[in-house]
């Protein structure tokens, strides 16, 4: 067969492979978006920067993200339809070449304007994949020296951790040649183990447990975030004070995690006016050795599921909350509702195993379509803060909508600490008289 000369076969003569759980998940979530933006909208594509301040050789940067594409066989994928279902196909070999753009302007900020907004415009155009990889990498040129590195893919090929073993993998083959692969598993090995646990009596259980847990609910109405003026730039930097937050974990003996985890539910469910919440919690789930560095969608996401009355006491919502993780952890290999989420938090660093180049690396925001209707809010522990990260498209989350995230979440942990018999209708009251 034709086909069979341009595709990977496996031992058993098989060259078409069926989607994993999430691939699926994040297929439907693009065509869903397409429906809603425009087939051109690359709603489903996730995209980072790096800026790098010095000589590159471009034929061995080449010459790394294709040993990279060569050893991965997520970064080969190639998505086929049948009728209402699809499959998928790895290429033997995909011949990588390195595309550089020229940005423009006077200035240095205005480079770098014209960087961001170049690679803005690759990243939300829409990736042909039923005939391509669905990833791309580019330099956009700033000046001598000065760079604007920047990795796409298709969500259905990789998740969080994916992009920073991306990232960590370029670079150490850039720096080290001769450097020798990883040891893990493909991701065909992976997706061949997750398909054998949903046929067992264990998985069927967990996707069980996910269709009831978000059984009726309704999607948030997120206009109501739009309320003030425009939130300038993509995301925004603050801090809390660490210690409130670490005397409730350690008061009802839990993580700073889970405090944080009912906060953000209870600010989201203030300020959108609406009792019943889902948050996507990331979790890197990379605790087989097999895995751990195996490029892929292999991060699961729990959605975290809060129905709230304002009678309910502080202390005994931080309570249920904790139930709900525990319950979510003990069935996280199934969930996979990714088109409930609107509201999605990482505590911390959630990539696995990436090492830091040896070169010098700044991140560079870049915009993405799938912005305009998730939010983000990433936490990161310090000696004495904490620092909230918080993403999302700002004709939405304005201004006034961060400000008042971080002020709720901050009432929240204030008046528990203060006050833990307090109901959600004195938590109301407390925000809104400290305003």
């Amino acid at each position: 067969m034709e086909g069979q000369q341009k595709y990977y076969v496996d031992e058993n003569g098989q060259w078409e492979f069926p989607l994993g759980l999430r691939q699926l998940a994040m297929v439907q979530m693009d065509l869903n978006g397409r429906n809603k933006y425009g087939q051109d909208s690359g709603v489903g594509n996730v995209g980072n920067g790096l800026r790098m301040r010095f000589p590159i050789d471009r034929q061995r940067l080449e010459q790394s993200i294709q040993r990279v594409v060569d050893e991965n066989d997520a970064l080969r994928l190639i998505l086929v339809q049948k009728g209402d279902t699809y499959t998928q196909r790895v290429l033997t070999h995909y011949q990588f070449q390195l595309q550089v753009y020229e940005a423009q302007g006077d200035t240095e900020q205005e480079r770098l304007q014209s960087a961001v907004a170049i690679a803005s415009k690759q990243v939300n155009t829409v990736i042909d994949w039923f005939n391509q990889p669905s990833f791309r990498i580019f330099l956009v040129q700033l000046a001598e020296n000065d760079y604007l590195f920047v990795w796409l893919a298709h969500h259905w090929i990789g998740d969080g951790s994916t992009t920073g073993l991306i990232m960590d993998q370029v670079f150490r083959y850039y720096e080290h040649p001769d450097a020798p692969k990883p040891e893990t598993d493909t991701y065909l090995h992976f997706l061949r183990d997750e398909t054998a646990f949903f046929q067992s009596d264990k998985g069927k259980k967990q996707l069980a447990y996910w269709k009831q847990e978000v059984e009726g609910y309704q999607m948030l109405d997120i206009t109501k975030a739009a309320v003030g003026a425009p939130a300038s730039g993509y995301d925004h930097m603050y801090q809390i004070d660490r210690s409130g937050v670490e005397q409730l974990a350690q008061r009802y003996h839990t993580s700073m995690f889970n405090v944080i985890l009912l906060a953000y539910h209870l600010g989201v469910a203030y300020l959108l006016d609406n009792p019943d919440t889902i948050i996507g919690v990331t979790s890197a789930n990379r605790t087989s050795k097999r895995y751990f560095r195996t490029m892929g969608y292999i991060a699961h996401s729990l959605q975290h599921r809060m129905r709230i009355r304002e009678e309910d006491k502080l202390a005994d919502l931080l309570e249920a909350s904790k139930d709900t993780f525990s319950k979510n952890m003990a069935n996280l290999a199934a969930g996979h509702y990714y088109d409930r989420t609107q509201f999605c938090l990482t505590y911390q660093n959630f990539v696995a195993g990436a090492e830091t180049s040896e070169k010098q690396l700044e991140k560079v925001p870049i915009p993405t379509k799938r912005s305009v209707e998730q939010f983000f809010l990433l936490v990161f522990e310090g000696a004495d803060q904490l620092a909230l990260a918080m993403v999302g498209n700002g004709l939405i989350y304005t201004e006034h909508f961060l400000e008042s995230l971080k002020g709720y979440m901050e009432s929240v942990v204030a008046l528990l600490s203060q006050q833990p018999d307090a109901t959600l209708a004195q938590l109301r009251a407390y925000y809104e008289k400290n305003q």
